[in-house]
């Protein structure tokens, strides 16, 4: 059987570990460090991820959580629910540990090592947006890994293949495509948020209704 490469391999980790590595000693400001242009920019794709539900008592995995500017933003606008940041690179956990002593924040690769606890709603900002080996193989495996780590839904952003512009070190999701897998993700239970940014997408995956008669599981 010939071997095949995963979607995520060794050189996309190394080069995230030097993409941020060098962010986080070429900047000072948090939303420049972890890549984005500006904190409006960046505050505008958090305003979408949380439209995922009202979030007030939720328990919040933020995958991918840099540092921990997500939880800096719904900290300001009064959350008060149990929030877990996850980042796969350690220098980020420490850095959003340092800068928020209160929360939680870990290294961790999902993947390899799934957590045992569960949330209710997972979000994910940016995670998708760095070109890697395959990008919709490694994609579908995170997501339906963080599906069973949810229980109300997930929420996630990508760029979008209309935007207009290209990069070659980003990775652009074709709408249609990302549409149909979110309906085969979610059994149908999902929504895409457009026209708040030209360039991005959000998409919301909730957990199917079961068959009518089902016993619910706890």
């Amino acid at each position: 059987m010939p071997f095949r490469s995963p979607p995520f391999n060794w050189y996309d980790r190394l080069y995230l570990s030097f993409f941020y590595w060098r962010r986080l000693r070429l900047f000072d400001l948090p939303e420049n460090r972890v890549g984005w242009q500006s904190r409006r920019n960046q505050e505008i794709r958090f305003e979408k991820l949380a439209g995922i539900a009202d979030l007030k008592g939720s328990r919040i995995l933020d995958l991918g959580c840099g540092l921990g500017c997500l939880y800096g933003y719904l900290k300001s606008r009064g959350f008060e629910g149990e929030y877990t940041g996850i980042d796969l690179l350690p220098s980020m956990a420490r850095e959003a540990r340092t800068r928020f002593p209160e929360a939680r924040f870990e290294a961790r690769d999902i993947l390899k090592y799934p957590p045992r606890e569960q949330w209710d709603y997972v979000l994910i900002s940016g995670l998708f947006n760095h070109r890697v080996h395959d990008n919709w193989a490694w994609m579908d495996q995170l997501v339906k890994a963080v599906l069973r780590l949810s229980r109300r839904g997930t929420a996630f952003n990508v760029l979008s293949s209309e935007a207009g512009w290209w990069d070659k070190e980003l990775f652009y999701a074709n709408p249609s495509e990302l549409e149909r897998r979110a309906r085969e993700w979610s059994q149908g239970k999902y929504r895409m948020v457009r026209g708040y940014l030209p360039e991005d997408l959000t998409v919301y995956l909730y957990p199917p209704v079961p068959p009518a008669g089902a016993a619910a599981k706890y």
